[in-house]
């Protein structure tokens, strides 16, 4: 290793941190790359960007795999990108603040809520489609109204020290009513009782997420891209 490389925090690329430690029990594993299955998530990592790593990640990629990076990538031949977004990555370090007495009531969500579940991602994140075995990789909350599920929140990745908060999203029409807030409170506190911190991503560009986000505790530790690539070689 270069003398003049600093350490790597496992948060700078939480996707290969978690593959090989709490999560290594389910990584798709081939050579210098791991992906989680993707039926549960996208995304994947290289243990250094390299051709070997790459070719690795060629093995695992019938479908396309999503790699956090801190500079955008330099892809090999054969590669295209088929996403690519700009990512806030905080950190929860603040007690949020307590709940109002009108905090709605929370329902942990199942493996037959899962067609519920993607109407509510698939409105909130147009042209994308939620992995249908996400539960496998953490609780799910909900917020019911009339029946309907309007809102969610789950939990993702896990690595030492750190549990993701993922997937938080209100149906169009719902918003403003603190669902997503108390959802991710609900997490937070699971986490914590862990003695784990909560961390999450938001799209640089989302300032009413990242204000929420601030206002329940979460601090800005640094930026990365989520690039999503596919592999058109044989």
């Amino acid at each position: 290793m270069h003398s003049t490389m600093s350490i790597m925090h496992p948060l700078d690329n939480p996707a290969w941190t978690a593959l090989t430690t709490h999560q290594s029990g389910i990584a798709l594993v081939e050579g210098m790359a791991r992906r989680f299955p993707p039926e549960m998530a996208v995304y994947g990592a290289l243990a250094l960007s390299m051709p070997q790593a790459w070719e690795s990640l060629a093995r695992l990629a019938r479908t396309p795999v999503g790699l956090f990076s801190a500079q955008p990538l330099a892809l090999p031949p054969r590669w295209t990108v088929t996403r690519h977004v700009e990512l806030l990555e905080m950190v929860h370090e603040d007690l949020p603040p307590a709940p109002g007495r009108d905090a709605p009531e929370i329902s942990e969500l199942k493996e037959s809520d899962v067609p519920e579940m993607s109407v509510v991602y698939e409105a909130t994140r147009p042209g994308r489609k939620m992995c249908p075995r996400n539960q496998k990789l953490g609780t799910f909350l909900g917020v019911r109204c009339e029946g309907k599920l309007v809102a969610l929140a789950g939990l993702r990745m896990h690595l030492p020290g750190y549990r993701e908060i993922t997937t938080v999203g209100t149906m169009p029409g719902f918003e403003g009513r603190g669902y997503a807030s108390a959802l991710v409170t609900a997490l937070v506190e699971r986490i914590r009782l862990r003695n784990e911190q909560p961390y999450l991503t938001v799209t640089i560009n989302n300032a009413r997420a990242i204000a929420i986000y601030r206002r329940l505790g979460f601090r800005e530790r640094t930026q990365l891209h989520s690039t999503s690539v596919a592999f058109a070689g044989t």
